[in-house]
């Protein structure tokens, strides 16, 4: 019975995919997108290695640097260990300018102000510096980031932080890490079956982590807040920024190039709206959104209120360009259900924002350059 469901199901497919790719109105259009789409995925693949090949024979030298640097450093004078000091309290001391460097035959003096958090840190990378035979800390440990008469700028050493807790992965670390991750998961079919199953949702995780290369809280939508995804675009449009900024500043003609966008009431005020737009499958869906920024003719910024089903900010400006011409960029920030996975799956079944924001700044252009709204906008009134 199972081999037939999946022969069943195998034939099923199949004859779905036979007739998207071979339909006599749209399938060659479609074969040659999914040519386009492998070709692509082809270059990808090829400067990704290039990428990641390159980053390993880096860090490599870098490896091997330090470790000759350890071991053949010893051998420095003390204007060397000096600038060494240096460059090591940049890395430990978020005023590295308050403190003063002496060195004689390769003992230092350490004088001025530093943080009481930052001092033992910092006294003990110094210890560490090849050719360095002693440290005497003599400075002020300070209990507050007041900062002291000589400091002259703001600023701070950066944190150490583990490479699977940063935000972005090298290449090599997304590699290793999808690597690992492929073998753990071969041999995880050995482990009694609650525990493989962890073990597999585990690796799942990170080999997913490390193809996007994007946080967890962005990839599940956990605690991203709005900035689950980040969409961008750009149009000119043949128009003055005079012509453009009453058509982006009035909520109440979106719908003439937004078909998404079904109605949308604006507070007396003018601070806060109330949209309804088409949500999936044709379900209207209504959220409430306030204005952060306006400059009158320039750019307009706004997010949703608290408690939003979809949370969003987004930003439209206009700024002008040469020959009577304007520049419309738009940027839109929102956190959909299950984050960049719901994202993804959106896409596969064609609801990308990205593409739906292009095909509304080409009906924007078309409503600004003609004066008429185009045929596949929204109900909006039309002109």
């Amino acid at each position: 019975m199972s081999r037939t469901v999946s022969a069943a199901g195998l034939g099923a497919v199949g004859g779905m995919v036979t007739e998207y790719l071979f339909d006599p109105e749209l399938g060659r259009s479609r074969r040659a997108r999914l040519r386009d789409k492998g070709v692509h995925l082809t270059h990808g693949v090829r400067n990704g290695t290039r990428t990641v090949v390159r980053d390993v024979r880096n860090r490599s030298q870098g490896i091997l640097g330090a470790a000759r640097y350890r071991t053949t450093g010893r051998e420095a004078d003390d204007d060397v260990l000096h600038e060494r000091v240096r460059a090591e309290l940049g890395r430990h001391v978020r005023h590295p300018r308050e403190v003063d460097v002496h060195v004689e035959s390769g003992h230092v003096t350490l004088t001025g102000d530093v943080l009481g958090r930052e001092s033992r840190r910092a006294h003990r990378a110094v210890t560490r510096i090849p050719g360095v035979t002693g440290v005497d800390a003599n400075w002020t440990t300070r209990h507050d980031a007041t900062r002291a008469p000589r400091s002259r700028e703001d600023g701070g050493p950066m944190e150490a932080v583990l490479g699977l807790y940063r935000q972005r992965w090298s290449p090599a670390g997304r590699s290793l890490t999808g690597l690992a991750a492929a073998a753990v998961w071969s041999l995880s079919g050995r482990l009694p079956r609650p525990l493989g199953y962890l073990v597999r949702a585990g690796c799942a995780v990170l080999a997913a982590r490390a193809a996007t290369n994007l946080p967890l809280r962005r990839l599940t939508g956990i605690g991203a807040g709005r900035s689950a995804i980040d969409v961008r675009n750009s149009i000119s449009v043949a128009a003055p920024p005079e012509e453009v900024w009453p058509v982006l500043s009035d909520y109440s003609l979106f719908a003439r190039w937004m078909p998404d966008v079904l109605d949308v009431r604006r507070s007396d005020d003018g601070g806060r709206s109330q949209w309804r737009v088409s949500g999936p499958v044709g379900v209207p869906i209504r959220f409430e959104a306030v204005e952060t920024a306006r400059e009158e003719g320039r750019r307009i910024a706004w997010k949703t209120t608290e408690g939003q089903l979809v949370a969003h900010s987004g930003e439209l400006s206009v700024t002008p360009e040469d020959a009577g011409r304007s520049r419309i960029q738009v940027r839109l920030t929102y956190n959909p259900v299950l984050g960049a996975v719901g994202h993804a799956v959106a896409k596969i079944f064609g609801a990308d924002p990205g593409r739906k924001l292009s095909k509304d700044l080409m009906r924007l252009k078309s409503l600004i350059e003609t004066r008429r709204v185009p045929v596949d906008a929204g109900a909006g009134p039309r002109g």
